[in-house]
């Protein structure tokens, strides 16, 4: 009986050991997906608003050059 006894606790600390690694598993996909996520975001588009008004590019509404024929509406300092 003492064999039997031994035969099943080396069977559930196997059991923890898989369980153990099927958690471990399951966070690294977690972590892998959320690398992902960060690999692929561009803090710039974050921090600069870069779009266009009309004929000029803006960053931040701030409008990018001038045309002759049109007046700059901000001509800043």
């Amino acid at each position: 009986m003492g064999v039997l006894l031994l035969i099943e606790f080396e069977a559930s600390k196997s059991n923890k050991r898989y369980e153990e690694r099927d958690a471990i598993l399951a966070k690294i996909e977690v972590f892998q997906a959320h690398l992902e996520l960060l690999k692929r975001t561009n803090v710039l588009n974050d921090a600069f608003l870069i779009w266009h008004d009309g004929e000029f590019g803006t960053i931040n509404n701030f409008q990018l050059g001038q045309l002759p024929k049109i007046l700059v509406k901000n001509p800043g300092p």
